[in-house]
């Protein structure tokens, strides 16, 4: 084979190959709730020390379904109903319940993404204002 047909050879090569796109950079897997310090209820925001005490003042209902709870004044709040943790984000075996932290106008209005999620048999609580993209656990004041 000459050289010409060759190249000619690595020509239509490239040309029918098509390009791959360069391979994503790899990034850290986000971090867990248990490798990061809890931090006090005070360290989060305010919604959440607010939160904190309604759920305690409602007792930390444990339900098999989501609850409203309608507040003093035109507000509900939702919460109560198992969190199965299936993202493995929170320590292994623990009996979670989720709640919500902003309590809204009516029960039909939209919730938002920040919860409280808490193990019943511990009392830990963790704060998750990403829909459980990210936790962080609340020390204490909650």
């Amino acid at each position: 084979m000459t050289l010409r047909r060759l190249a000619q050879a690595a020509l239509v090569l490239t040309l029918a190959c098509p390009v791959l796109p360069a391979a994503p950079a790899w990034s850290a897997p986000a971090t867990r709730a248990g490798l990061q310090p809890p931090l006090p209820v005070e360290d989060f925001p305010a919604q959440v020390e607010r939160a904190c005490h309604i759920w305690l003042g409602l007792g930390w209902p444990a339900n098999p379904r989501p609850v409203d709870f309608r507040l003093p004044g035109p507000e509900f709040i939702r919460g109560g109903n198992p969190y199965g943790n299936r993202s493995g984000d929170l320590p292994a075996g623990g009996a979670y319940h989720e709640y919500d932290v902003n309590p809204r106008p009516t029960p039909t209005t939209h919730r938002d993404a920040e919860r409280l999620v808490r193990d019943e048999a511990t009392d830990r609580t963790w704060y998750t204002a990403d829909h459980y993209a990210n936790f962080r656990e609340i020390s204490d004041g909650c």
